[in-house]
């Protein structure tokens, strides 16, 4: 807008100077169809009518109609052709940073044909001031000028492009680096601290709002001894299929992700998954790990392998902390263990004795800790 205020103000001095030798009417027509191409503009930029089109900039119409308004001045005075030939140039460098290489080498074409239009019409017009030798010099200037910007223009467009590749290669390795330090890189489930970074939102969200939540502990059954009969690449293929196969079983209307994902189950170590059920009581959390304790019964994850799974479910009780839940969770685990396996157990509903904070073995000579979350190896 404040280009066009200037040529205005420009095109009144130069008139009121003796400089611009055109007739009123003229300048009128010239002067009012700029003060509406401002005004045209203004409206869509103000109004936000150019958020509509593919380019909301619209450059490409703004030095369209700029051209037309200077090639009328041409037209009307060859007396400003020259002066007019700098604001040729310099509109179309407008386009540079934001048309693409296709639009900014139309432009150029428009620009130079425009003005081959305008000497044309000044020879057959007015012959009697037309100078060929004048006009050849000022049309290989300006084809000259012209070509240095389509030049320019071109570098600009490969270093933006080069830019934008980068970029894009940028974001791509961010992502991947973000996913990376949030997912586990055997099953590519969420691993043990994006889930205790969930599970401490959560326990805040729960906190402010009065909702509830439950976790549900997962460990396969007797897994060390799969690991010792098949081999450790089969085991890891047992857990990679046996996560694929939790995501899947768990509905998105169960589980929410807190980052979008769909899902909010992750691998905590070893053969142990934890999986947060926000916004869920124990009874609807056990229904849940019993869901998937029955469809990882009935799988079969390698020929011949046959996996279960035992499940200790807790709901958080408000004034406690995660870590206290987890306890209560890989408590209701161990008593799940301890009562024949492939089974869920749940926090509230434990009545086994009272456990001793000391190493045991169960009947398999798997280590198993009783009563500590923090165990370097599950009952198996």
């Amino acid at each position: 807008m404040a280009a066009y205020i200037m040529w205005v103000s420009l095109g009144v001095f130069a008139f009121v100077t003796d400089n611009l030798e055109i007739s009123k009417e003229v300048l009128f027509v010239v002067l009012g169809g700029i003060t509406l191409t401002d005004l045209y503009f203004y409206v869509m930029f103000r109004c936000g009518l150019n958020r509509r089109l593919s380019d909301p900039s619209m450059t490409a119409q703004q030095i369209t109609l700029a051209f037309c308004w200077v090639l009328v001045l041409m037209v009307a005075s060859s007396q400003v052709r020259g002066a007019m030939m700098m604001v040729y140039v310099v509109t179309l460098l407008f386009g540079i940073f934001r048309l693409n290489r296709r639009g900014f080498f139309a432009m150029t074409a428009f620009a130079l044909t425009g003005y081959l239009v305008v000497v044309y019409a000044d020879y057959k017009l007015f012959p009697e001031r037309f100078d060929a030798s004048q006009e050849a010099l000022r049309t290989m200037v300006l084809a000259a000028s012209l070509l240095w910007c389509s030049w320019f223009a071109s570098y600009v467009a490969r270093l933006k492009e080069s830019l934008r590749t980068r970029n894009t290669e940028l974001r791509e390795a961010v992502t991947s680096t973000s996913r990376m330090a949030t997912r586990d890189h055997l099953t590519q489930s969420f691993n043990r601290r994006y889930m205790m970074e969930c599970l401490s939102r959560e326990k805040g969200r729960a906190e402010r709002t009065g909702s509830n939540f439950s976790v549900c502990i997962f460990d396969l059954d007797h897994f060390k001894r799969l690991n010792d009969k098949y081999g450790h690449l089969v085991g890891d293929q047992v857990l990679t299929s046996f996560a694929y196969l939790a995501r899947q079983a768990l509905r998105a209307t169960d589980v929410i992700d807190l980052d979008g994902e769909g899902r909010c189950f992750g691998r905590f170590g070893g053969e142990e998954f934890i999986c947060l059920l926000p916004s869920t009581e124990e009874e609807g959390a056990r229904k849940c790990a019993e869901r998937l304790r029955k469809e990882t019964a009935e799988a079969e994850f390698e020929p011949g392998v046959v996996v279960t799974l035992s499940a200790g479910v807790a709901e958080f009780v408000p004034g406690e902390s995660v870590a206290d839940t987890l306890q209560r969770a890989d408590e209701a685990l161990y008593l799940a263990k301890q009562t024949g396996r492939n089974r869920v157990a749940c926090a509230s509903g434990m009545t086994a004795p009272e456990v001793e904070a000391e190493d045991d073995k169960d009947s398999e000579g798997d280590v198993v800790v009783h009563g500590v979350f923090n165990r370097n190896s599950s009952a198996s």
